[in-house]
């Protein structure tokens, strides 16, 4: 008679693939070195020690989910995609073994790639929130058009529920829903009254200028407006 399990109910499947899932969602955006950094992104050291593990179990995990691509990462697939064994990989890379592991996706779990362009964009949309916290009011102004611009191409809704988003071209925001655009100096206005109104303002009407059921749902991702729900 074969002895029992002493956890009938463990899946270490199971128990990885929401790991894996857990840490996609922290990482957000993707990395890959042959595009320009973006100096904010969440570093693999900051992913291990969030979730208590190595940075290299880190790697492997966001290879996994398509979430992160250097140079030698791309090499490493190359040569084992060759049919390259782990001994041939260590001596063509100077690697060793578990560096090479650690640069190979987990063969046994796969990632929802889907999901990534939305968790991306709540990664990006934290970020921003963080970044305003820790500015002066003087400095907030100063950024916004920044932040404006760092968060074009995201999805947005208006308080009437229709979604849309944005591309930034010089000193105009362009609504890609429908035909609208609405200058910088207008946002400014918009901005300026969320100020003054110490960001508790009762929907878009309240800021007072065009464009504003456009501009309000921006601000409130971006924490400048105070709201219940967001």
């Amino acid at each position: 008679m074969p002895m029992p399990k002493r956890k009938p109910n463990y899946n270490p499947v199971s128990i990885m693939q929401e790991l894996l899932t857990a840490v996609c969602d922290y990482y957000g955006e993707p990395v890959d070195d042959r595009k320009e950094e973006n100096p904010d992104h969440v570093s693999l050291h900051d992913v291990a020690e969030r979730f208590d593990i190595t940075v290299m179990k880190a790697r492997k995990l966001l290879i996994t989910g398509g979430l992160y691509s250097t140079k030698i990462s791309r090499r490493v697939q190359t040569l084992y995609a060759e049919g390259k064994t782990t001994a041939e990989m260590m001596q063509l890379t100077g690697l060793g073994r578990a560096s090479i592991n650690s640069y190979l996706p987990f063969m046994h779990i796969v990632y929802n790639l889907p999901d990534i362009s939305i968790k991306a964009e709540r990664q990006k949309q934290y970020r921003v929130r963080k970044r305003n916290a820790t500015r002066s009011d003087a400095e907030k102004e100063e950024k916004l058009w920044q932040e404006m611009t760092y968060l074009q191409g995201c999805l947005f809704t208006t308080s009437k529920g229709l979604e849309f988003t944005y591309k930034i071209r010089g000193g105009e925001m362009f609504v890609i829903r429908k035909e609208k655009n609405i200058t910088r100096a207008t946002v400014m206005k918009a901005y300026r009254k969320v100020v003054e109104l110490d960001g508790y303002v009762n929907g878009p009407k309240a800021l007072g200028t065009s464009g504003a059921s456009y501009l309000y749902p921006i601000f409130v991702k971006m924490g400048l407006i105070k709201t219940t729900g967001v």
